[in-house]
Parts: structure tokens; C-alpha cells; sequence
């Protein structure tokens, strides 16, 4: 009989990023430690640069087992910076990071669970303009060269100003899936079941919640920077197996199914943290959010975390 766990997903901690942001984080953290689950697994986005270890530390002392993906912020870099361009960051500094701090690295490989007779798989996951592209040439021909200059009718992802490296989106994107692909390959092979964690959304169904699909050409740009078909794809080949999929990225809360998988985007933004919760192999998902933070770490004061912005920063 598979050992009952609780798993713990947050995303988008920025650290550093705004102070109403670190205090909601140290109040998670704080959380954590009166409620420590089995295994904690931050979603991406922890902190760019120095700030990315430095997030890390709050968590160090968890009597937990503790994993994570990386997110697009955490690999931005400036012109001069002395780590390198992004590709090194990804590959090197974040996973040092993590062996320092006594986080797994998901993007170098699986986390087995052997008595829970699960395995945690994880990517940063990419972009490869593969979920509007098609629609974008249609209805707005001649405004392609938006999706490699990533500017917007009103300014530009700040992907094009801090991810430095010698590729492409559609390259790197295929790198990680393919990654992922045999990562999930060999995490099927010593467990029956898997947990897949990204960043950037690994399927449309956790991306932006819309009413309908988006009409102005900004709508689709954002689609294009989410995510991409073939993850979708890998994850739709192992429905059977895949129990559930958590990502961040898009700062909205959303739950969705793709076939069999259960999947979940925590939704926690810059000044907003939340926390996902999950009874293994129960199923039941608990979301956690500033109030409950709140009351459970009462030397904090009476810092109030607002609630989401409309928009994202």
C-alpha cells in the first residue's frame, strides 16, 4: 500500500520583485513551517538573479523534501552579467542554487517518491508561438515579426530585453520538451504514477482565463508567449499516467483537465502568494491563500495582502 503524502505547489514568488510581494512570502514560508507537508515544489518565478537563492534560503530549514522548475524570470540576465547569458544560468547557477539550498532541480531530472510509488516531473517549460501562430498570420497578416521582437501594440515582454542566449524560442522549446519527454519516460519506468509541475502552462487549458478566445492582436501575442502544442501533446500521450499538472506564469488561478490529467496554475502573483495542496493518492486538492497564511504565523502583525491585479505586470 502507497505511503499517503501531502504535496505543496506554490508559483510567482518574485522575490524581491515588490515588498508586499517578500512579506506574503515570508507569511507563506512562516505557514509552512507550523504546517510542513511531505514534499514542497515551487512552480517557477522564484527570483531573478541574486534573488533566486536568496528565496530559497527562507525555505532551507523545512523538514520537507523539496523540488523545483525554474521560470522565465529566473533566467533573465543583464548585458554584463557576470554568470553568463541565460543558458548558463539555467544550466548551472539555478541548479547549484538548489543543491545549496536542499531543493531538487526537476529540469535535471525526476524526484522518485518510491513509497508513494510516484515520481514528480518538472520543466520550465517555453514558448515556440505554437498556440496562435496560425491564427496570427490569419487574421493579422504582416505582424509575425511581433512574435521575434515580442513587442506589443503597447510595450514588450521583458523576455526580449533579460533572456540572453545564443537560440530561439521554437529551439529551445523543443529541447525541453524533448527533455521532458525522456525524463517522464524514465519516471514511468520506476512509478506508476506521475506529477507533472512547469512553468509556463503545459497546456492551453491553464493559460489565460477568457471568456472566448482572444480578438485584439495583444491576446493572441500573449497566447504565443504561453505555451506550446507538443507539450501538450507529450502530456495528452500520457493521460493514463500523469495524475496531475501544476504551473504558474499567467498569475491567474485556474483549474482544467486535459483528458485524464487534473491540472491546476496556482494563480499567486507578484503581492499575492498561494499555495496548493494535495492528499496523495487521495486526490483532494486544498488551496491556501493570504488569510490562512495570516493566521497561522501570528508574529507577522497585521500586514494585509490585497487581492490579484486585473492585469498582469
Amino acid at each position: 500500500m502507497p505511503t499517503r503524502l501531502q504535496l505543496a505547489f506554490t508559483a510567482d514568488l518574485h522575490w524581491g520583485a515588490r515588498s508586499e510581494g517578500d512579506a506574503a512570502t515570508r507569511l507563506l514560508a512562516g505557514f509552512l513551517r507550523q504546517r510542513p507537508p511531505d514534499v514542497l515544489v515551487l512552480a517557477g518565478d522564484v527570483g531573478a538573479g541574486g534573488h533566486f537563492a536568496a528565496c530559497l534560503e527562507l525555505f532551507a530549514d523545512l523538514p520537507c523534501r523539496k523540488a523545483l522548475v525554474p521560470g522565465n524570470h529566473d533566467v533573465w540576465v543583464t548585458a554584463d552579467d557576470p554568470r553568463g547569458d541565460s543558458l548558463t544560468v539555467y544550466r548551472e547557477h539555478l541548479p547549484r542554487a538548489c543543491a545549496e539550498f536542499g531543493f531538487h532541480y526537476l529540469d535535471a531530472g525526476p524526484l522518485l517518491l518510491p513509497e508513494a510509488d510516484l515520481a514528480l516531473v518538472g520543466s520550465m517549460n517555453w514558448y515556440d508561438y505554437s498556440w496562435a501562430i496560425d491564427e496570427l498570420r490569419r487574421r493579422f497578416p504582416g505582424e509575425a515579426e511581433r512574435l521575434r521582437t515580442k513587442r506589443f501594440t503597447r510595450g514588450r515582454h521583458n523576455d526580449a530585453n533579460y533572456v540572453r542566449w545564443a537560440l530561439d524560442d521554437v529551439s529551445f522549446t523543443a529541447q525541453v520538451v524533448a527533455t521532458l519527454r525522456e525524463q517522464l519516460r524514465t519516471a514511468l519506468d520506476a512509478a506508476s504514477r506521475a506529477v507533472v509541475v512547469t512553468h509556463h502552462p503545459p497546456f492551453y487549458g491553464l493559460t489565460f482565463p477568457r471568456p472566448a478566445p482572444p480578438q485584439h492582436l495583444d491576446g493572441l501575442l500573449w497566447d504565443a508567449f504561453s505555451g506550446n502544442r507538443a507539450m501538450e501533446e507529450l502530456l495528452a500521450e500520457h493521460q493514463d499516467r500523469i495524475a496531475f499538472a501544476f504551473c504558474g506564469h499567467t498569475h491567474r488561478a485556474r483549474q482544467n483537465d486535459l483528458g485524464a490529467v487534473r491540472g491546476y496554475n496556482v494563480g499567486g502573483d507578484y503581492h499575492f502568494k498561494r499555495l496548493l495542496c494535495v492528499d496523495w493518492p487521495g486526490g483532494q486538492v486544498e488551496a491556501i491563500d493570504a488569510a490562512d497564511f495570516m493566521n497561522a504565523w501570528h508574529d507577522f502583525g497585521n500586514f494585509m495582502v490585497t487581492t490579484p491585479p486585473e492585469h498582469i505586470v
